[in-house]
């Protein structure tokens, strides 16, 4: 089962690969290569747990490397100059710094993202304790969720075009929050 697993995980890259090269986004092949990582993932868990994730996972990443090395030789060397602008880091000589934009960008990743992933994590262990899950393995549940919520909302955030969908998607971060908070699981 465990080489089934691997295998999955093998054709779950050369899906994605296939779903990325087309001319136009499918949502059913890169969703078919995320399903048959997923599959992967579970059925290497249910076999030989820890150690057959780890197999899978080597399996796929090996594919990857090995399909992304041959894309990095196949590639054409590129005949243009590389721009010396660093993606809206820094401005460019004479336009305004924006500092105050910059704040805000700054206060809502990390400040506010950081609150609510750190609420997510206390729902969580709200969760967990609802399931009846002794207190050491919630709050190690509410410990690995605070930061991958985190990076998962920051990206999450980084991609939205206006200040307005950050915002909303923060307070929609927040829902999941609020009957933990109103049960009084978490004190």
């Amino acid at each position: 089962m465990l080489w089934l697993a691997v295998t999955l995980g093998v054709a779950g890259v050369g899906a994605l690969r296939y779903a990325w090269s087309l001319p136009r986004r499918s949502p059913v092949a890169n969703g078919t290569g995320w399903a048959l990582l997923g599959l992967a993932t579970i059925l290497a868990a249910v076999t030989d747990g820890a150690w057959g994730v780890s197999v899978a996972a080597l399996g796929a990443m090996l594919t990857a490397f090995a399909i992304l090395a041959v894309a990095g030789i196949r590639s054409p060397e590129k005949s243009a100059k590389a721009s010396n602008r660093r993606v809206g880091m820094l401005p460019e000589q004479g336009e305004p710094k924006r500092i105050g934009r910059r704040v805000v960008t700054f206060l809502l990743l990390i400040v506010a993202g950081f609150a609510v992933s750190v609420g997510l994590g206390l729902a969580m262990r709200g969760l967990g304790s609802l399931l009846g899950w002794s207190e050491s393995n919630a709050n190690v549940l509410a410990l690995y969720s605070v930061p991958l919520t985190w990076s998962v909302l920051v990206t999450a955030m980084l991609m939205q075009q206006t200040r307005r969908s950050q915002v909303l998607l923060l307070l929609a971060c927040c829902i999941p929050v609020l009957p933990v908070l109103v049960s009084g699981v978490v004190q």
